[in-house]
């Protein structure tokens, strides 16, 4: 099997919709928002003031600490695409796995602060959210991407949204997605039942690894 993941691109390399950084999207905007402004992101980061330039650059932080958990799955048989670009509007998934256990599209939140979640509802200090509704477009646009690519009739595709180090009360876990810190994402993820074979792994990791797969 071929899991080993490919040498990472440099920062200078053409935009592509697979085989990129952890939150290269994420950095890139930042970069963009500095060179904008170079001596007012100097001052707000001087003084710790809260910017879009420095939102942008905490979640690609959050990225790629969770990219960096996700590592240790790779000797389990996992094969890992994070940053991956989906349509002409550029949208992208922040981490797409593909294991014995099925495909799972995670988002990362790096927001820290009270999460709450109840079903279909997750607040965040106190603010309703989307993220669960997002989440389930995501999964749903891979899973169409993916059985399109390997004219698989069926396909399990789940969502998780992972928050970096929050403090979260679960009461009741959303349908469609699971909601979790990322200290409990990789055991999450090494207790799932094997869902799919050997051959099967490898013919949706080929697909998840082509261009054309997210066009």
């Amino acid at each position: 099997m071929f899991f080993g993941r490919r040498k990472e691109p440099s920062a200078s390399a053409s935009p592509r919709r697979v085989g990129r950084r952890p939150g290269q999207s994420a950095r890139e905007r930042q970069e963009s928002l500095r060179r904008e402004a170079p001596i007012r992101t100097l001052i707000t980061r001087l003084f710790n003031i809260p910017t879009e330039e420095s939102a942008w650059g905490k979640g690609a932080e959050g990225e790629e600490h969770v990219a960096g958990l996700l590592q240790q799955l790779q000797p389990h048989g996992w094969a890992i695409e994070h940053d991956v670009k989906i349509g002409a509007r550029g949208a992208n998934i922040d981490h797409l796995l593909v294991g014995p256990p099925g495909v799972f599209v995670i988002n990362t939140k790096n927001m820290g602060g009270k999460v709450w979640v109840a079903g279909p509802h997750l607040q965040v200090n106190g603010q309703p959210t989307h993220h669960i509704e997002k989440l389930e477009a995501e999964a749903k646009r891979v899973r169409e991407k993916l059985t399109s690519a390997t004219r698989r009739q069926t396909l399990w595709v789940h969502g998780l949204l992972v928050f970096v180090k929050p403090a979260l009360t679960v009461k009741k876990q959303p349908q469609y997605v699971s909601v979790l810190a990322d200290d409990m994402l990789l055991s999450f993820l090494l207790q799932r039942p094997a869902k799919l074979g050997e051959h099967e792994v490898e013919e949706l990791v080929r697909a998840a690894r082509r261009e054309e797969t997210w066009q």
